[in-house]
């Protein structure tokens, strides 16, 4: 029998790769839909849509990797069925696999844009290797920009495409970029550094219908009355955990594949891992499900070490970065339900952010302050009672004020 695991991004990737590391010497099948080598994400947005980092520096490992490791890794293949009872899985070509272990991998699935004119020829989204390729295709013929969100994908594609020429618009359906993940004083930052840069954001103006000439864009329309040129469209505006397997296969879903502290579903020879799970953090005691290559590699760990005899709960501090010009935004910890926060200002161009509940230190944002993130990090487990007089003094040495 072997172990199969569905998904071939970080998480799964990482998960192959510690079955081998703790031991595991049957049969591993690594099962990816896209065409090419088992990539790196988070440079689809910046370096890679840039055309600074080569694609062969993209891929998570080489192809003589997966051979060295006994890897059987199956490109342009994808699962359309779990037989739970036969412990099998049916390919989109009607092979039948067998397993004694199955390991879910599969992400996340892009949300796509409902609005009027969504189909049209230069609109754009930035989840996967294919999707960069082509609007860097499109690039050289493109003057003008709209990009439509405010999370990070939204901030991160703005400011490749300034960096590459472009004229940019920035649509978002909020008051503030990253209004439902960070503070007010890290929005207006990176708001202002966008803006510096000279990327347009319109706030409140969800985008309402993109415009086109023949079966090509030429505008996009906002509900703030406006139209904005745009010879390419990039939509970032979230994704949905990729749960349409584990649910046709009846294991328990809530808001993503749901599993216990070791990445076991509600079938105890199912695991699932990454951005497609639902699992409790005992740090925050509650139920989330994080989107991070940290958290998919961690969980990879956690779910292989199961699989190879080894019981050891999930536990990892989340942490987060984003890059955007010479900002690098570094996140540890969850900040959701905070009810204070400390800043830490170091320069104009240095600040971190620290997020309280209670007398709690539960998360730090930090621009070009990775001191801050590194030390915080490193005491944020236990979500810790600072001074917080003495944490907003650059004066005070920080590993102090945590060991005090």
């Amino acid at each position: 029998m072997s172990c199969i695991i569905i998904g071939a991004s970080h998480a799964g990737v990482q998960a192959a790769i510690n079955l081998r590391t703790q031991g595991y010497t049957d049969g591993i099948t690594l099962i990816s839909a896209d065409k090419v080598l088992p990539y790196q994400r988070p440079p689809l947005s910046k370096a890679f849509l840039q055309n600074t980092l080569p694609e062969q520096r993209l891929w998570l490992r080489p192809e003589t990797f997966y051979q060295q490791k006994d890897i059987d890794l199956r490109l342009s293949t994808r699962v359309v069925k779990i037989d739970r009872q036969e412990q099998q899985v049916v390919l989109d070509n009607q092979e039948q696999l067998s397993y004694s272990k199955l390991i879910l991998a599969t992400g996340a699935s892009i949300r796509k844009l409902t609005i009027s004119g969504s189909d049209l020829e230069g609109v754009h989204y930035l989840r996967d290797h294919q999707d960069t390729l082509g609007l860097r295709e499109q690039l050289p013929d493109a003057n003008n920009a709209v990009v439509i969100g405010g999370g990070y994908i939204g901030l991160e594609a703005a400011a490749s495409l300034k960096k590459l020429g472009k004229n940019v618009t920035l649509l978002i359906n909020s008051e503030r970029p990253l209004q439902h993940l960070t503070s007010p004083v890290i929005s207006d930052y990176l708001s202002q550094l966008q803006q510096t840069n000279g990327v347009d954001i319109q706030p409140l103006a969800p985008a309402t219908e993109i415009i086109g000439e023949g079966n090509k864009v030429v505008a996009v329309a906002a509900a703030n009355g406006q139209q904005y040129p745009a010879d390419i469209v990039v939509a970032g505006i979230g994704v949905n955990p990729e749960q349409s397997l584990a649910e046709e296969a009846g294991l328990a879903v809530e808001n993503g594949i749901k599993v216990n502290q070791y990445m076991q579903t509600s079938d105890a020879n199912i695991f699932a891992i990454g951005d497609c799970v639902s699992f409790y953090h005992p740090m925050y005691k509650k139920q989330m499900r994080i989107e991070s290559v940290q958290n998919a590699t961690d969980q990879a760990k956690t779910a292989a070490l199961a699989i190879c005899g080894t019981l050891t709960p999930y536990s990892a501090t989340p942490w987060f970065w984003s890059d955007q010009y010479d900002a690098k935004l570094q996140i540890a910890g969850i900040s959701a339900g905070h009810d204070d926060i400390v800043v830490r200002k170091e320069s104009e161009k240095s600040l971190a952010v620290f997020y309280f509940s209670g007398d709690n230190l539960i998360a730090v944002d930090a621009i070009n302050q990775p001191k801050s993130f590194m030390i915080t990090r490193k005491y944020l487990h236990d979500l810790p009672k600072v001074n917080k007089t003495k944490l907003a003094d650059c004066s005070q040495d920080l590993n102090s004020i945590f060991t005090e």
